[in-house]
């Protein structure tokens, strides 16, 4: 699963909450995308429908999907892009090695993202995506976790950007959309799952 080495000694260590917190945060999306993914198989919208959620709704089956669906600030939304910021600061100590710029841009992205999405109701959101597809380049190049892991983040990512966000921006409803959104919705799930152990791996070696 993990194919990065512990924390040593010479390397700059994290405190261990840190890590830890990360692990968490990344654990909580990740049962959040989960329950999420029920809203794949239901017709009717829920509380628990993120973003990628509705995207896939707007493509798969639009008749029974509001077009403004997108439009509405959702509480889950804001939290999912409180908990990733969380979970790419934690993830920063590793991936500063690689590009520090590039690192701090993925930490900031998330954070940045929430007031840009409280003030169009719309946009902010793709920060997430885009933070995740930094970090699993620097992931990728830093042996952060196995490299199928960094690249099914790749892939998720790129999935749910540039063919979810931006293609249902751009393009009418397509069941070919939903498919490719559902696919990297999968894959981005199941990438979450492999940060939360990561870090919570690494908690075990960092100092307290």
């Amino acid at each position: 699963m993990s194919a990065s080495s512990p924390i040593t000694s010479h390397t700059m260590q994290p405190p261990r909450w840190f890590l830890l917190a990360g692990g968490v945060a990344a654990a909580m999306l990740f049962t959040a995308f989960l329950i999420g993914a029920i809203g794949m198989l239901r017709p009717t919208r829920s509380a628990s429908d993120n973003w990628l959620i509705i995207l896939f709704n707007l493509n798969f089956r639009p008749s029974s999907t509001q077009a403004n669906a997108l439009s509405v600030v959702s509480l889950l939304d804001v939290g999912i892009m409180l908990l990733f910021g969380i979970v790419m600061a934690a993830m920063y100590p590793a991936l500063r090695f690689r590009s520090r710029i590039w690192a701090a841009i993925a930490v900031a992205l998330p954070f940045l993202g929430i007031p840009i999405f409280f003030v169009t109701g719309t946009a902010g959101r793709s920060a997430v995506l885009l933070a995740a597809f930094i970090s699993s380049i620097l992931a990728l190049r830093s042996q952060f976790y196995g490299p199928a892991s960094a690249v099914a983040g790749i892939l998720a990512s790129a999935l749910l950007l540039f063919l979810g966000d931006f293609g249902t921006a751009a393009f009418p409803p397509s069941t070919l959309l939903a498919v490719f959104i559902a696919l990297g919705y999968i894959l981005w799930t199941v990438w979450l799952l492999l940060i939360s152990i990561e870090l919570i791996r690494r908690s075990r070696y960092a100092a307290a």
